[in-house]
C-alpha cells in the first residue's frame, strides 16, 4: 500500500471517528456544545492556513481581524434570538420572552439584545482590518491584503455560521434534527469527497478542470455522486435505527440532500484548489499527513454549508 493511501485510511478514520464522536455525544446529552467546539477548532486552523496562502500575494493579510471574525460568527450562531423551532405544520418561532407564536415559514435572525450580530461582527472585522492596514502599511497592496481578510471572513465565518445554525434545528417531535442533520451532511459530502478520489483514482480519463486541478476527472466527479448517495442513505438508517424520530420521514429526501450536496462537496474542493494553485503550493500545510492541512478537509464543506443549511429548511 501506498504511504500517502495508508495516512489517507490511518488518518482519515480517526479524524472521521473524532468528529462522528463529537457529534454523536451532543445527540446522546440533547446539547450543542460538541458542534460549536468543532466549529471554533475548524474556524482557527482554517483561519491559520487560509491566511498563510493569501501571503503568496496579500503579503500582509491580516491574521488576528480573522480568526477572531470566524470564531465569533460561530459563537453568534448559538447566542441568537429568537432560536429557531421548525415544525411539521405550523411553523413556530420561540422569542427571547419564551412566547412562542405562530408564522408560516421558518424564519432566523441572528440578534442578542436587538443588535444584529453578523454585519456587526463583519463591520467590526472591516474596520479592523482597514485600520490595520493603514496604520502600518499604508497603501501597499491595500486592495490584496484587505479584500483577502475579508474574503477569508466571509469564506470561512459565514460558513461555518449556518452550520452551527444548521445544528440548532429542531422540530416540535425532534429535539436533535439540527445535530442529526450535521452528523449526515458531513458524512453525505465527505463520503462524495471520497467517491471522487477513489473513482477518479481508478476511472479517471476526461480532466473536469485542469487548469485549477489536474487530478479532479469527470469519472471522479460521477462517483462523488455514488459516494453522496451512499453516505446519505447509509447515515439516514443508522439514525432511524438509533433515534426516536429521524431527521427525514420519506425515502426521497436523503436522494435530494445527497444530489444537491454532492457537487457542491466538489466545487469546494475545486475553490481550494485553486487558492493552493495561485499560491503555488500543493497543500495548506502539512499537518495531517495524507490530507496535507486542515484546510484540504474542511475545503468540501465550506461552499456546501449555507445550500445544506436552505435544504433542511425545506425537506
Amino acid at each position: 500500500m501506498r504511504p500517502e493511501l495508508r495516512n489517507r485510511l490511518i488518518f482519515g478514520f480517526t479524524i472521521a471517528g473524532l468528529a462522528i464522536g463529537t457529534v454523536a455525544h451532543d445527540l446522546i446529552r440533547g446539547g450543542h456544545w460538541g458542534i460549536l467546539a468543532l466549529g471554533v477548532i475548524a474556524g482557527i486552523s482554517g483561519s491559520i492556513e487560509f491566511t498563510k496562502l493569501a501571503r503568496a500575494h496579500a503579503t500582509h493579510a491580516r491574521l488576528a481581524p480573522l480568526v477572531v471574525v470566524v470564531v465569533a460568527l460561530v459563537v453568534a450562531a448559538h447566542l441568537s434570538s429568537p432560536r429557531i423551532v421548525a415544525q411539521d405544520g405550523p411553523t413556530t418561532t420561540v422569542g427571547s420572552n419564551g412566547l412562542v407564536s405562530a408564522t408560516a415559514s421558518v424564519t432566523y435572525d441572528a440578534v442578542i439584545w436587538g443588535v444584529p450580530l453578523i454585519p456587526l461582527i463583519l463591520g467590526f472585522g472591516l474596520l479592523w482590518t482597514v485600520l490595520a492596514q493603514m496604520f502600518r502599511y499604508a497603501t501597499e497592496n491595500f486592495f490584496a491584503n484587505v479584500g483577502s481578510t475579508l474574503f477569508g471572513m466571509i469564506y470561512l465565518g459565514i460558513s461555518l455560521h449556518l452550520l452551527q445554525c444548521l445544528a440548532l434545528l429542531e422540530t416540535s417531535t425532534n429535539a436533535s434534527r439540527g445535530a442529526q442533520l450535521v452528523l449526515l451532511f458531513m458524512a453525505t459530502v465527505k463520503m462524495g469527497d471520497i467517491g471522487a478520489y477513489f473513482g477518479g483514482r481508478a476511472f479517471g480519463k476526461h480532466k473536469m478542470s485542469p487548469r485549477i486541478s489536474p487530478g479532479k476527472t469527470w469519472e471522479g466527479f460521477a462517483f462523488s455522486f455514488v459516494g453522496a448517495i451512499g453516505g446519505a442513505y447509509l447515515f439516514t438508517w443508522g439514525l432511524t435505527a438509533t433515534c426516536a424520530h429521524p431527521p427525514f420521514d420519506g425515502w426521497w429526501q436523503p436522494l435530494v440532500w445527497a444530489l444537491v450536496l454532492g457537487p457542491l462537496g466538489v466545487a469546494g474542493d475545486l475553490a481550494e484548489s485553486a487558492m493552493k494553485r495561485d499560491a503555488a503550493v500543493k497543500d495548506s500545510s502539512n499537518v495531517v499527513p495524507g490530507f496535507g492541512g486542515f484546510l484540504d478537509i474542511l475545503d468540501a464543506l465550506i461552499l456546501a454549508a449555507p445550500v445544506a443549511y436552505l435544504l433542511a429548511l425545506v425537506l
